[in-house]
């Protein structure tokens, strides 16, 4: 007897097969770090064990696309190249300016860790969902990625379990508006960033509302429909848009 492992175009096998090796590569990742805390004394190693924690995703959702041969709309560009690019760089080259070079590298490492994330919850996890209601997919990913977490004894729980359904959803929305795994990552990447108790500078906390406003303006009101649309069509674009 044949096993049928798909349910509305969802592949079971593709998910479970992406799940077991984003909780592989954490597990074997988390183990490195904890068996070798001299990490912690050395930036190279300490930015490149970070990044290794979040690897998981991105390497289970391209094993499971080439395997499964499953297929995303969201790309790294998204709808709109330049948006993208501007998304990532412009915040990097504020923070690098208000707090020296180095903020600025560790804001692009906080990006870079988003997009390995994203890859694989929004990238592959959330388009295989996407036919399932919105809420159903955003409470199966959270409850996902809240146990991808192996590391929750040093977590509270709750209010991390909260902050991730909602991410689920605000960072699930942008994956669908946009298309764009950059954006995805980047608001990934700056929810860590701001972590580095850096809201007690004003300079810090002006340009991370700055940027968040910079983002919004720019992927939903700046080249939103063709000129040749006319203002009827122009309002029900513009109507639908909700800030995360």
């Amino acid at each position: 007897m044949k096993l049928n492992l798909c349910y509305k175009n969802i592949h079971i096998g593709a998910i479970a097969t992406f799940y077991i090796i984003a909780l592989l590569v954490r597990l074997i990742s988390l183990l490195v770090v904890n068996k070798f805390p001299s990490i912690e004394t050395n930036y190279a190693l300490q930015v490149s064990a970070a990044l290794a924690t979040g690897l998981g995703p991105a390497i289970g959702a391209l094993v499971v696309m080439l395997v499964f041969k499953r297929k995303t709309e969201y790309t790294l560009l998204g709808k709109s190249a330049w948006k993208s690019i501007a998304t990532i760089v412009i915040p990097c080259i504020v923070f690098g300016i208000i707090g020296r070079w180095d903020l600025g590298v560790t804001c692009l490492f906080a990006f870079a860790y988003g997009l390995l994330e994203e890859y694989g919850w929004r990238g592959f996890l959330q388009y295989e969902l996407r036919e399932l209601p919105v809420w159903q997919y955003v409470l199966i990913i959270t409850v996902m990625w809240f146990l991808w977490h192996l590391d929750l004894n040093l977590r509270s729980v709750l209010p991390f379990f909260l902050l991730l359904l909602f991410a689920s959803w605000g960072i699930g929305k942008v994956a669908t508006d946009t298309h764009s795994l950059l954006f995805c990552a980047a608001f990934h990447g700056i929810v860590n960033f701001s972590k580095r108790d850096l809201f007690s500078d004003t300079r810090f906390t002006v340009a991370f509302i700055g940027v968040i406003v910079f983002w919004i303006v720019m992927w939903y009101f700046v080249g939103i429909y063709p000129k040749q649309q006319g203002r009827e069509q122009k309002l029900r674009f513009i109507a639908p848009f909700h800030i995360l």
